[in-house]
């Protein structure tokens, strides 16, 4: 195959589609003249701000996301004005970027008008299955399995890091809001969880932050601001407030981030990142922090959710749930990572 017009498809969440920016730059690097572009939702759109193997993003509003006052029937209205615009560009292939059978990306595939799709098969589709359909691959990396996607391209090999683009003048405000550490390593503290069961308790985390300043480190405390009962982006104010609180006298800056590129932009200026397996956990390995990454101890996450391609330790606790997780194991395993380098200024 030698497409001239490609559209990669991942509709899924923040660390679903930083996991599929490899392949977006194995894609622009064997089709250097090729125009490319992706089709997401405006959940994760932020994750390829500034990328510069794409020519374009186009993405859309799940219903679950839309902003308040916007209708359902806005909302839908809206992306079927996308898709057609999309369907009047003739995309000669589609890649649905999940290592399973997409069902959604494929009628979105579709509704596009691309020519031919690439994509995982399921025998339980029956013939609703991608043009190029491919065996679902076994326990492996995410990104190694959006990897396989490519072989009808004739792509072939390890997949290359993560990557995101911070920009620059959030970063300089991240700078600016860090100065007071000093010169002190930054230890960025990722409070928030989406999934309960990787929720890590307020005292593990206090502890935590304790022994790391003792031993040198600055501490960033990086949350979802926002109160919790927002039924669309529940937020952790008053569980960050509680950590916050009991680290008075320490090195810390209270660093809640209002959007993807602000989260980039400050992982950016930190040295290391701890935090539950989630979307965050991803954006800092896509900026090259070594860490500590609180898991549920099953391989399904363990083996197929690890941070790829920075130096990392994977911490479990006895019970499934990462809130059995004890705080000195967590202390360990960041006193064996590598230190990163220091960050310049500017």
């Amino acid at each position: 195959m030698n497409p001239q017009r490609i559209l990669v498809i991942r509709r899924d969440n923040i660390g679903d589609l930083v996991c599929t920016t490899p392949a977006i730059a194995a894609l622009r690097a064997r089709f250097p003249d090729a125009h490319i572009a992706a089709l997401v939702n405006s959940y994760n759109a932020e994750v390829l701000g500034g990328n510069p193997h794409l020519d374009a993003v186009h993405s859309y509003t799940k219903l679950k996301h839309r902003e308040p006052g916007q209708s359902a029937l806005g909302a839908l209205r809206q992306r079927a004005k996308l898709l057609l615009a999309i369907r009047r560009q003739r995309f000669d292939v589609a890649v649905l970027g999940k290592s399973s059978w997409d069902r959604h990306g494929l009628r979105l595939a579709r509704q596009c008008g691309v020519a031919q799709t690439i994509g995982y098969a399921t025998p339980e589709a029956g013939k609703a299955q991608p043009d190029f359909a491919l065996p679902a691959p076994g326990l492996m990396h995410e990104v190694q399995a959006v990897g396989g996607l490519l072989a009808p391209l004739g792509i072939t090999g390890e997949p290359g890091p993560l990557q995101v683009y911070p920009d620059a003048a959030l970063a300089a405000q991240a700078e600016a809001r860090f100065t007071g550490l000093g010169v002190r390593p930054r230890l960025a503290l990722h409070l928030s969880a989406r999934e309960a069961t990787r929720r890590w308790p307020a005292e593990k985390w206090i502890a935590l932050a304790r022994d790391a300043a003792a031993q040198g480190w600055g501490l960033v405390l990086f949350w979802s601001p926002g109160p919790a009962d927002d039924p669309r982006h529940p937020g952790d104010d008053a569980f960050a407030q509680e950590v916050r609180g009991a680290l008075e006298g320490l090195p810390v800056v209270a660093c809640p981030t209002h959007g993807l590129g602000e989260l980039v932009a400050a992982f950016s200026r930190c040295h290391a990142f701890v935090g539950a397996d989630g979307g965050a956990m991803h954006l800092a390995a896509a900026a090259g922090l070594p860490m500590a990454a609180l898991f549920e101890n099953t391989p399904d996450k363990t083996l197929h959710w690890y941070p790829w391609h920075v130096p990392h330790r994977v911490v479990c606790g006895p019970g499934f749930e990462v809130g059995s997780i004890p705080a000195d194991a967590v202390l360990q395993a960041l006193a064996a990572l590598p230190r990163r380098e220091p960050i310049p200024h500017g």
